[in-house]
């Protein structure tokens, strides 16, 4: 399907169209995602009561 002369192309097209970044976001977005997960787990964690000898 060609486009004809003086047809804009939407935004959204050129953003589905561009491979590297719809990669970079597929792996970025999910890596913040778990990295937040992690922090908050981490937070939630309770406290290790640690006894002398």
């Amino acid at each position: 399907m060609k486009k004809e002369e003086g047809e804009r192309i939407s935004r959204w097209q050129i953003f589905y169209d561009d491979l590297s970044l719809l990669f970079l976001l597929g792996m970025v977005i999910p890596a913040v995602f778990y990295i937040i997960w992690g922090v908050m787990e981490l937070a939630n964690a309770p406290t290790a009561v640690i006894t002398g000898p």
